[in-house]
């Protein structure tokens, strides 16, 4: 199966609902999961022997972000100092429970290698494994591996709940996501949204004052983990005029694209500063 969606919008808790389902104890078909049995209590506590995820690494082994995620052949099958136990092996053992469910998060990250090697799993797995993908559509995955799955799309939901994070992209999205996790370290998202509003502010301001907001912002970037600023400051900007809202985009598009590349956050949201204040002079 292929989970398909925008990140954010609860894929991966609908895969593991599903390997909760798959495997609860419960009596009562129409009532899995229960919560209750120790199937669903050991998937609660991420300790499953019959559940195992595998996603792309988002850190390089010095601890920086990674600029392009990779999920490489030796997660998947057996070879030469491969992963003790990689998911391919793994599926074709007899579950304890019902069924073995391999979660495969962020697929479209499989490089031609991997993806090859794991065909024959996907086509023809043992009649007790489901294997689940998760990725933002088939058009990401190479078409040999998207033409074996039977894809299930999700798309944005009700977040009125939320309605005090409407200025959060998450909000205007449908993206739940997002939104737990800035509700859940709302100091920390409120501090990143002030910078994100000053800067805004500055921008048709005196030039040292954009500077400081940018410098400042900067600083937050480094530690920020709610959300990114960039996102942030896309959506305050949709309130600039049409040809100043593309110019706009631009900029902070070549900002990311110098995040990724590790340069100086401080320095790209300074060049970024000017790069605004441009784009609404034009």
């Amino acid at each position: 199966m292929l989970l398909a969606g925008p990140d954010g919008v609860g894929r991966r808790p609908v895969a593991r609902w599903l390997a909760g389902m798959l495997n609860c104890e419960a009596p009562d078909v129409t009532a899995r999961p229960c919560g209750h049995c120790s199937s669903c209590r050991a998937l609660a506590a991420g300790e499953h022997p019959d559940v195992r995820e595998v996603a792309p690494s988002q850190t390089t082994r010095s601890g920086r972000q990674r600029r392009q995620l990779e999920i490489t052949i030796d997660r998947l099958v057996t070879r030469p100092n491969a992963e003790p136990d990689p998911l391919g092996p793994w599926l074709e053992r007899r579950p304890r429970y019902a069924r073995r469910v391999g979660i495969v998060d962020h697929a479209e990250a499989l490089n031609v290698s991997a993806a090859n090697a794991f065909l024959k799993m996907l086509e023809e797995p043992p009649p007790w494994a489901v294997i689940v993908l998760i990725a933002t559509g088939p058009d990401a995955l190479l078409p040999t591996v998207a033409s074996r799955c039977a894809t299930l799309r999700l798309g944005a939901v009700d977040v009125s709940a939320f309605a005090d994070l409407e200025r959060h992209p998450g909000y205007r999205l449908g993206l739940p996501g997002p939104l737990l996790r800035a509700g859940e370290e709302d100091a920390a998202y409120r501090a990143l949204q002030g910078d994100v509003d000053r800067l805004v502010d500055a921008l048709d301001g005196e030039l040292r004052e954009a500077l400081d907001a940018a410098e400042a912002l900067g600083k937050r970037l480094a530690h920020s983990e709610v959300v990114a600023p960039t996102a942030l400051l896309r959506e305050a900007l949709r309130q600039l005029p049409a040809p100043a809202y593309a110019a706009a985009l631009d900029a902070v598009e070549r900002c990311e694209s110098a995040l990724e590349a590790y340069a100086n956050p401080g320095l790209a949201l300074v060049t970024l500063a000017l790069d605004l204040r441009a784009a609404l002079r034009a």
